[in-house]
């Protein structure tokens, strides 16, 4: 297996790997900004529940409807916390997914890049080489044509008399 084609196969698999960090990242911005939604609704509906509760309680409220609303109000306020941790961990999912994003583009350029230094050593190889054998063609003409010069002019060497 050729070089380049080793790197092909490094290449397509960071490509791949690349690809799943994508849809891993999107995956984890739709799960944070669901939940982030969620808190949201929670944190408005408590707060429309509070309004409504504590205008019903200027007009008529016993002690038991007040224990009531407040134990309601504090188990609303624990789901609003626990949601708001699910937040927080969807945010820190999708901000890992990003630090892996990163990284496997990284990986996917430095490939990329190694492979387009390979093919450009290949280049100059192979223009070095078209160069020498140019270069060996000129020399081989040149010699060939001072040994036809000196040699093939019978009036040059003297010889007719």
């Amino acid at each position: 297996m050729s070089a380049n084609s080793s790197l092909m196969v490094v290449l397509e698999s960071a490509e791949k790997a690349r690809d799943e960090a994508v849809a891993e990242l999107e995956g984890g911005k739709r799960a944070y900004e669901a939940a982030r939604q969620q808190a949201q609704s929670l944190s408005d509906w408590r707060r429309e529940y509070q309004q409504r509760w504590q205008a019903q309680f200027r007009q008529t409220g016993g002690m038991e409807i007040m224990r009531c609303y407040q134990d309601f109000m504090q188990r609303l306020a624990e789901a609003v916390s626990d949601q708001d941790k699910r937040v927080e961990q969807a945010r820190l999912y999708m901000d890992r997914c990003r630090a892996l994003l990163i990284e496997r583009e990284r990986k996917v350029a430095a490939v990329a890049q190694l492979m387009d230094r390979r093919l450009a050593e290949l280049q100059t190889k192979q223009n070095r080489q078209e160069q020498k054998a140019t270069d060996e063609i000129a020399s081989r003409a040149g010699r060939m044509s001072q040994g036809l010069g000196a040699g093939s002019n019978p009036l040059a060497s003297g010889s007719l008399g």
